[in-house]
């Protein structure tokens, strides 16, 4: 009897009619998965499934491995339009986005799956080499390939942030597609990162503009940790020129809104940004 797939890996899991819509359509919001449609009458895919762990184990968890056994679950494959096993399709949000027919060679299952990996192995290990800018490059290629896939930056930049290297971390975060750079946490990092590479850039290079001048006094009222002076600043930057450095000002001012204060101060920024949020 052949061994079940969930029993090998902790990343390869049976699929059923049940299960699927968390297993696979669920999971395929977080990050990639595979799903092998089988039949352990169908020769061919008892050939196939031993291929198709070994990468998944290469792999290490990076790309979910969902076994689904047609035979058992019929309604579910004929809805889903799987005619011909084997198949291996790769599901991300909720969606099929890539498949491989037949009995396909390691070489090409490997193809596959690097082609929808999340890169962040790679450029965390380009990190740890030292090779900073090595990591800048693959990790907005990741982003420019993998919408959303931005997470192997924001450890990097967290990790050059302790490591107090911020310059980097603002590098590294400023190489990310403009749509990258505007989600969520690494929104505030790289505003945030922004105003401490202008503290130390000290002033020294040629204001090029009113605004520039604006954020270059945000930069300094931070560095006195007068929060309310800088975020009045960055308001009135973003007031003046509203797309500075792709609207840089005010995601910095939100960034400062993030940060411990006292109530009064809080009170203030609230009320200089409640026009804008």
């Amino acid at each position: 009897m052949m061994p079940r797939p969930a029993a090998v890996l902790p990343y390869v899991i049976d699929g059923t009619a049940e299960n699927f819509s968390r297993a696979v359509l669920e999971n395929s919001r977080r990050g990639p998965v595979a799903v092998n449609f089988w039949s352990p009458r169908a020769g061919p895919c008892l050939v196939l499934m031993p291929r198709l762990v070994r990468i998944a184990e290469e792999f290490g968890g990076r790309i979910l491995l969902v076994m689904l056994n047609t035979d058992d679950h019929g309604q579910l494959v004929t809805r889903l339009g799987v005619r011909a096993l084997p198949l291996v399709q790769i599901f991300r949000g909720g969606e099929v986005i890539d498949s491989l027919q037949g009995v396909s060679s390691e070489v090409d299952l490997r193809a596959l799956f690097a082609r929808h990996a999340p890169a962040s192995d790679a450029v965390l290990q380009a990190h740890m080499r030292g090779d900073t800018a090595q990591a800048a490059r693959l990790a907005a290629q990741s982003a420019l390939e993998r919408p959303g896939d931005t997470d192997a930056a924001l450890q990097v930049a967290r990790l050059l942030v302790l490591d107090k290297r911020p310059r980097e971390a603002f590098a590294l975060l400023d190489a990310l597609p403009p749509q990258a750079r505007d989600e969520g946490e690494i929104a505030a990092l790289h505003a945030h990162l922004a105003l401490i590479a202008a503290i130390l850039e000290g002033g020294d290079g040629p204001v090029l503009s009113e605004a520039d001048g604006l954020f270059r006094e945000a930069a300094s009222a931070l560095a006195r940790d007068d929060h309310e002076a800088a975020c009045e600043r960055l308001v009135a930057c973003a007031a003046c020129d509203p797309d500075y450095r792709q609207g840089l000002a005010l995601r910095a001012a939100r960034a400062l809104a993030a940060l411990p204060m006292s109530p009064e101060a809080r009170a203030h920024i609230d009320a200089l940004l409640a026009p804008r949020r």
